[in-house]
C-alpha cells in the first residue's frame, strides 16, 4: 500500500530530501481531499467533488512520474560514479606491486576526468616506482597546473625530492 504513496520508496531506498518533499505534497493533496470529502460536506457540490476527485489522481499521478523520474535519474549517478571503485582498486594493486594493472586502471581513471589530482599523483609516484622519471616529473606539471593541486602541495614536493634523489647519478662507493 505504501508504494503507492509518491515519494515513500525513495525516502526508503535513497533518504534523499526530494522525495520527503514529494511525499509531504501528497499529503497535503490527501489532507485536502479527506477534508472535502468529509467536513465540508454541506459547502461543495458534487460537482466540485468530482473535481476535486480529479485533480487529486492528476497531482498523484504527477508526483509518481516526478519521484520514478527522481529514482531513474539517482540510479544513473550511482551506477556511472564507479571512479572511486575504480581508484580504489587501483590503490589495492599499487599496494601489491602490480605496476602493470594500477597504471591500466590509473589510465582508465583519467580518460573519464583528466582532471583528477589524486589519479595523477598516484600515476606519478607510480611512474617513480618503476624508474621513468621524466614520466613522472611530466605528470607532477601537469598536476600543478590544475587549482585545486594547493592541497596536494607537501606530497608533489616530496615526490619531486625523491624523483631527483633516485635518478641522481650514484657515486662509486669506497
Amino acid at each position: 500500500m505504501l508504494s503507492f504513496w509518491p515519494g515513500y520508496r525513495g525516502i526508503v531506498q535513497y533518504g534523499h530530501w526530494t522525495f520527503l518533499v514529494i511525499a509531504l505534497l501528497f499529503a497535503l493533496f490527501l489532507d485536502v481531499l479527506l477534508v472535502a470529502n468529509f467536513y465540508w460536506t454541506a459547502m461543495i457540490t458534487t460537482g466540485q467533488r468530482n473535481l476535486l476527485l480529479i485533480i487529486f489522481f492528476a497531482v498523484w499521478f504527477g508526483l509518481f512520474t516526478v519521484a520514478a523520474l527522481r529514482s531513474q535519474f539517482l540510479n544513473a549517478m550511482l551506477k556511472t560514479d564507479n571512479k572511486e571503485t575504480t581508484f580504489r582498486e587501483a590503490i589495492l594493486f599499487y599496494l601489491r606491486g602490480d605496476w602493470f594493472g594500477t597504471e591500466s586502471l590509473l589510465l582508465q581513471v583519467l580518460k573519464k576526468n583528466p582532471r583528477d589530482v589524486e589519479v595523477l599523483l598516484l600515476l606519478a609516484t607510480l611512474y617513480r616506482h618503476t624508474q621513468r622519471y621524466e614520466e613522472a616529473l611530466e605528470m607532477l606539471n601537469k598536476l600543478s597546473l590544475f587549482e585545486n593541486a594547493g592541497h596536494w602541495f607537501l606530497e608533489t614536493e616530496t615526490e619531486r625530492k625523491l624523483i631527483a634523489e633516485e635518478s641522481a647519478p650514484k657515486s662509486p662507493e669506497t
